[in-house]
């Protein structure tokens, strides 16, 4: 079965990401961008540090088609840098912060950049992970004079957009891979293009204004964050644009700049609404909640629709389709026909769905199979791999690796990840990455990781050892040895111990087997 969105409109309505700051610019120069701490940015104040930048960089000689990479946490600047690369057709590089330093190492020599943005705190690690290069990038430090700061906030206004195509690359995003080592998804200008509609260029959001604030505390390297913020941007909304997500921020925030959209992944919204009830308060008024990243628990929608009082928003997409995908609205989030809040929605204008058999026929109505969807969002392919990206793209079509079905009223509904990822608190893990490091500890024979339903984190990172023999191990030691090598969210909380892991007839540890093990099985402490 195949589901199409509604129509997106020829070319010739299309807004390129490069124009949103000025677009704006004009029609409202002095109306609020981003709120962040106590700063705040007009359109006028973006539009102008934008173009500052692209000054800048060309004097420092960078062409369309070089890479910036920025290593930082959430503030307004980095989305001056953004969109001055988009107006100077460089190829900017958010990367995720809290990357190990031997991930930080291979995504910089992966992508190669002319110029590594970060702020002072990881100044240490950047230098580290350049430091092989065959050609060392410039180091711009995001605050001080001559920093991302000054560079923005300073100088002339000439920063000219070069012409764009299509299919020219804008973003490149990095994502865990299958293969163990991060892929970076890249991101066309098309794809991040916006469509016009009379005077909205925001068609899914038709009740979105130029009046609304909306709070973004998504981090600024995944692809939620940015098109979270872009698509208020596209609204000509105001921003409070946070770097700490936790809920007494988010209350506070929301309360002090009367806040009216939001987006929570399911984890911070579980935390949200314990803090309120610890506090014996009402949430701040909200007109909508948005949420996606990771699957939402039918008692946790049923909980915040009755604390929040406001419409829901359900997103289901991923960095490959430029978080494209499909959509719940609000009254669909309809307790009489409670059916649909375990849907995804139905697919974006522009988007189409289809679900398929391993064989790549077209499944039935409600029969399920490997979510595929077609969109001119559609990622370019994964940089440097063209294995990978032949894996996944099929012509205009992405095999997302997602199984799911569609009703007949061509809802969406998901049923498993084929490819056994892990979305812990939002974060996107693959398996085999934390394997391949747990691997390399000398105690460990072989291990297969799965995740366990988690109430706060939505799955646990969980590990399924099978030691060497007299060589003892405790839970602090494998959480030591991999948070050398891997991020945070991404050491097993729980390690579980095996005589023998179960193995195919080839060898190949068997995951689903490992997992039905671990009621009988002892765990580290």
């Amino acid at each position: 079965m195949r589901v199409e969105g509604a129509p997106l409109g020829d070319l010739s309505d299309m807004v390129w990401m490069a124009d949103l700051p000025a677009y704006w610019a004009e029609r409202q120069p002095h109306a609020r961008a981003f709120i962040f701490d106590d700063r705040t940015w007009t359109y006028a104040d973006l539009d102008a540090a934008s173009k500052r930048l692209v000054r800048a960089w060309r004097a420092a000689g960078l062409k369309p088609g070089d890479h910036v990479a920025h290593v930082g946490r959430n503030n307004e600047l980095f989305y001056a840098a953004f969109f001055a690369c988009a107006r100077a057709g460089l190829v900017f590089v958010p990367i995720n912060w809290r990357f190990a330093s031997a991930e930080l190492k291979f995504v910089i020599s992966d992508c190669a950049p002319r110029i590594v943005i970060h702020d002072a705190d990881f100044a240490d690690n950047v230098r580290a992970a350049c430091a092989d290069l065959a050609r060392m990038p410039e180091l711009i430090a995001t605050e001080g004079a001559s920093g991302l700061r000054g560079l923005a906030t300073s100088g002339a206004l000439d920063g000219e957009r070069v012409p764009l195509s299509f299919n020219a690359p804008f973003l490149q995003l990095y994502t865990s891979g299958t293969t163990g080592r991060p892929k970076g998804a890249t991101l066309s200008h098309g794809a991040v293009s916006l469509t016009r509609h009379g005077d909205k260029l925001t068609p899914q959001w038709e009740d979105w204004t130029p009046e609304d604030i909306v709070l973004c505390a998504m981090p600024n390297f995944h692809i939620a964050g940015i098109g979270f913020v872009t698509h208020a941007l596209a609204a000509g909304a105001a921003c409070v644009h946070t770097a700490d997500p936790s809920p007494p921020s988010l209350i506070a925030l929301g309360r002090k700049h009367g806040v009216t959209r939001a987006f929570m992944v399911p984890t911070i919204l579980r935390m949200y609404l314990d803090e309120l009830k610890q506090r014996g308060e009402r949430a701040p008024p909200l007109k909508t909640l948005c949420y996606g990243a990771s699957p939402m628990s039918p008692a946790l929608l049923e909980e915040a629709t009755a604390a929040l009082g406001c419409r829901f928003g359900q997103y289901y997409g991923m960095t490959e389709t430029s978080g494209t995908g499909t959509f719940l609205g609000g009254a669909d989030h309809d307790p009489s026909r409670a059916h649909l809040m375990r849907s995804v929605g139905k697919p974006f204008a522009g988007v189409s769905v289809e679900i398929r058999r391993p064989d790549n026929s077209v499944c039935d109505a409600m029969e399920p199979g490997e979510i595929c969807i077609r969109s001119r969002a559609n990622m370019l392919g994964y940089a440097n791999r063209p294995e990978a990206t032949a894996e996944v793209l099929q012509g205009e079509w992405y095999r997302t690796g997602d199984g799911g079905y569609l009703d007949n009223e061509g809802y969406l509904f998901l049923t498993d990840r084929i490819r056994d990822l892990i979305i812990s608190g939002g974060e996107n893990v693959y398996p085999v990455e934390i394997e391949n490091v747990l691997r390399e500890h000398p105690a460990i024979n072989e291990v297969a990781v799965v995740g366990l339903p988690h109430d706060k984190w939505g799955e646990a990172v969980t590990a399924v050892v099978e030691l060497r023999p007299r060589l003892p191990l405790s839970l602090e030691e494998v959480r030591s040895f991999a948070r050398e090598r891997l991020a945070g969210y991404k050491l097993p909380q729980s390690v579980f111990v095996a005589e023998q892991l179960p193995r195919t007839a080839s060898g190949k540890v068997q995951r689903n087997a490992a997992k039905a093990l671990i009621p009988n099985l002892k765990a580290l402490t």
